[in-house]
């Protein structure tokens, strides 16, 4: 468990510290933060801990001076010489408010808490990532084709692109429809397994790809099947999700 300790009394912060080995010997104590501006500083270097620890009057404003600029998703555990401020704290990601001076045993069920709600977020996770995996994609499309409607089966789709605010399927025998989806309602209806979104205007099947070349500013250029006339990028933000989506 990876844990974060927000105080500005030194021999505060060391007694949470030596309490939480004492529960639980495993516990990585990545920081120790005195203040909202130093707080600041090191969640936007740094991934968020499992779990935060956090006293509420620091060395220069309130922790939920700090906590409101950020978007924090880990849980909270506040640790206060004060209760007036328990309301404010359960509206900030907060499961539990502990009283100076902390005692060991109200701070083992704090902690115990949390690895309950862990474990039910856990769970609730693999439990939606089961129900995703059930989901049915797209497998067709109703497209026109002069006065007549047209069905496009998936698997005859190399790729979708946007070109001035129209979007477009592209048949593997270079057919190309105008379809009324966009390109992120395309992006969720489609197997990530079989499409991959390499732009913000291209989402290309895995059997289009012809060649792959190494291109400057970090980019990928693309040879696609059937060819496109002009050349085509994976977006620099998006090679590594693309390398990865390739080598699966």
């Amino acid at each position: 468990m990876k844990v974060v300790i927000i105080e500005d009394e030194f021999f505060s912060a060391e007694k949470l510290s030596q309490q939480l080995k004492l529960i639980h010997p495993k516990i990585d104590i990545l920081a120790i933060i005195p203040s909202v501006e130093k707080g600041l500083q090191w969640f936007k270097n740094h991934p968020e801990p499992d779990l935060i620890f956090s006293d509420i009057q620091l060395e220069d404003k309130k922790s939920f001076d700090l906590f409101s600029q950020l978007a924090l998703e880990a849980p909270i555990i506040y640790t206060t010489a004060f209760d007036q401020y328990a309301i404010q704290a359960f509206k900030q990601n907060s499961i539990d408010y502990l009283l100076k001076p902390i005692d060991t045993d109200e701070l083992r069920a704090a902690l115990k808490k949390y690895e309950s709600l862990e474990y039910r977020l856990l769970k609730k996770g693999f439990r939606l990532q089961q129900e995703k995996q059930k989901e049915e994609f797209k497998e067709r499309f109703l497209v026109k084709k002069g006065s007549q409607l047209v069905v496009i089966k998936l698997d005859e789709v190399a790729y979708f692109k946007s070109d001035q605010k129209l979007n477009f399927l592209v048949t593997k025998d270079n057919q190309k429809f105008v379809i009324e989806q966009t390109m992120d309602q395309l992006t969720e209806q489609l197997d990530s397994k079989k499409f991959n979104r390499i732009s913000r205007s291209r989402l290309i099947s895995l059997d289009s790809i012809g060649k792959i070349h190494n291109h400057f500013n970090g980019r990928l250029k693309l040879e696609l099947f059937p060819p496109e006339e002009e050349e085509v990028f994976v977006s620099r933000e998006r090679v590594q999700a693309f390398k990865e989506w390739l080598d699966k």
